[in-house]
């Protein structure tokens, strides 16, 4: 999955839009009290968006939403209005986040055989309606390849097995290339710092707007346990299937994350996805301490998990793209549950007792060729932003 400009592409999943709502009962901290979470039906805020991969909300309920696949950033208002912020055809725009008025977003571009051209990977705010690039993450990684000293793939795998793996399996351990995909950001309160998930380096990143300097913590790579099922998964769509010898070997497949934020208790969250040999069900939630570096799984099993929120409580709201559905990871547990069915919701946002989340992020025909490193783009584009409201009732 890394060195894609865009990680998470595969034909689109035909699953309705329900309003049924799951619960999760949540036990906040020290509470002595449980409570749960429940969200009525959606409301439709903007229709007709190109990938719509990142939502962050700001003042005034306003919306800030990404069309990566059509390289915008879009404000959709209470009234539904939706202004463009910025416009690249070329190049794709995604990370929204937003603080005090200010809105903080991504540029990608490059970087792979499959988008060709020089890598491209800037961090930038909008304030007062100017664009200043707060860092060039290209220019860093290239100058650090900040995962070049982890090590990728099976480990001391036969070579009569390794001779019979499909081509798009690595037979040896790879270490980490240079590439750079910042595809999500986070902001402290003060705005001093700016959380990077990026993609491309496998690493979340931390910019540093007083002192203009940028520092890297590289994720935990995912040892993946190969089973007989995982083979079989894993063989749909490659050009040969994967051999039965694989059963029992492990691949250390490289942490790609896929979303970023500062939680209630000051701990970075983050959702990731494996590389390499990909299952959808082995995505995670990470917390990571911004002082220290240190991480730690909060909860694993997701399925291709792309988005992520969190409510004042410490509940974890994760967009399980695949899986059709939004979940709920209910403070103080590891497990999720459905909250809510959605098409292909790429990102969830809450803001008070609502629930922002981007769907239809996808082409959404499942019979269009699609070159899995360069997504087409759907002739009508159908991405949605929709807002459902939360109730909370204690136990």
């Amino acid at each position: 999955m890394k060195g894609t400009s865009t990680p998470i592409v595969a034909a689109a999943l035909a699953v309705a839009l329900l309003s049924t709502a799951g619960a999760a009962t949540a036990a906040p901290g020290s509470s002595q009290h449980s409570w749960t979470v429940t969200a009525g039906e959606p409301d439709t805020l903007a229709t007709g968006l190109v990938g719509p991969l990142r939502v962050a909300v700001g003042r005034g309920n306003t919306a800030y939403v990404s069309q990566n696949f059509g390289g915008m950033l879009t404000s959709v208002a209470r009234t539904g209005k939706a202004p463009t912020l910025v416009t690249e055809p070329t190049i794709e725009i995604g990370g929204v986040s937003t603080r005090h008025g200010e809105v903080y977003f991504t540029r990608s571009a490059g970087g792979d055989p499959g988008n060709p051209g020089p890598l491209v990977a800037t961090v930038n705010v909008i304030k007062k309606g100017k664009v200043r690039m707060l860092a060039d993450l290209a220019a860093l990684e290239t100058a650090n390849n900040y995962d070049a000293g982890t090590m990728y793939g099976f480990k001391d795998l036969p070579a009569s097995c390794a001779a019979d793996l499909p081509p798009e399996i690595p037979p040896a351990p790879y270490p980490g290339d240079i590439n750079s995909h910042p595809y999500a950001t986070a902001v402290s309160n003060s705005g001093r710092y700016v959380y990077v998930a990026d993609a491309g380096a496998n690493a979340v990143l931390t910019i540093d707007t007083r002192s203009n300097t940028v520092s890297a913590a590289v994720l935990e790579p995912v040892p993946t346990l190969i089973t007989a099922e995982l083979v079989a998964s894993l063989s749909v769509g490659l050009e040969k299937p994967l051999p039965d010898c694989l059963v029992g070997e492990t691949f250390i497949a490289e942490p790609v994350p896929t979303d970023i934020e500062i939680g209630p208790d000051g701990m970075l969250y983050v959702t990731s996805l494996p590389g390499g040999p990909e299952d959808p069900t082995l995505g995670s939630v990470r917390r990571i301490n911004p002082a220290t570096g240190t991480q730690e799984v909060v909860a694993s099993g997701l399925t291709t998990p792309t988005g992520l929120a969190l409510d004042r409580r410490g509940n974890i709201f994760i967009a399980e793209l695949f899986a059709g559905r939004i979940s709920v990871i209910a403070a103080g547990t590891n497990q999720a549950v459905p909250l809510l069915e959605a098409v292909l919701p790429a990102d969830v946002e809450i803001d008070g007792k609502y629930l922002y989340a981007t769907t239809n992020a996808l082409p959404s025909d499942p019979e269009e060729p699609s070159d899995p490193e360069a997504p087409s783009v759907p002739e009508e584009p159908n991405g949605t932003l929709v807002r459902a409201h939360l109730d909370y009732s204690r136990q």
